[in-house]
């Protein structure tokens, strides 16, 4: 939805960020991949092999870099698709606390990314409530 605003160099980055962030539990899962197709497609990257992803540490020196407006939409991104399976777990938790803190994501800002992620999965459950037949 937003990824589009990323510099070449964040997009590349954020589809590796993607997959650590889908692995970040021990479990690749279906719908984490469709997602990360689905990044993939949103920024016009064509071809992206899974098993070549760009190392953690080089992750966070391109997000450490990046203005705060960046450092959020993939904070917020990346979260979303922590949540995609359905469960969010201490190991997903202590990735993402991680990423915040070694890209100077501020604590406040984290903290409402968070608040507003939540929401909105708990609104997209309602509305797929609604719609079961």
């Amino acid at each position: 939805m937003l990824l589009n605003e990323l510099a070449k160099n964040e997009k590349n980055a954020f589809i590796s960020l993607s997959v650590h962030t889908a692995k970040a539990n021990g479990v690749l899962d279906n719908q984490e991949e469709v997602m990360i197709r689905e990044y993939c497609k949103e920024m016009e990257i064509n071809i992206f092999d899974m098993n070549n992803v760009i190392p953690l540490e080089e992750v966070y020196e391109i997000y450490s870099k990046s203005d705060l407006k960046i450092k959020k939409i993939v904070f917020l991104e990346i979260l979303g698709l922590a949540y995609a399976d359905g469960t969010y777990d201490g190991k997903e938790n202590t990735f993402i606390s991680e990423f915040a803190n070694r890209i100077n994501l501020p604590d406040k800002d984290a903290a409402i990314l968070t608040e507003l992620i939540l929401k909105y999965l708990d609104v997209l459950g309602k509305i797929g409530s609604a719609l079961a037949i």
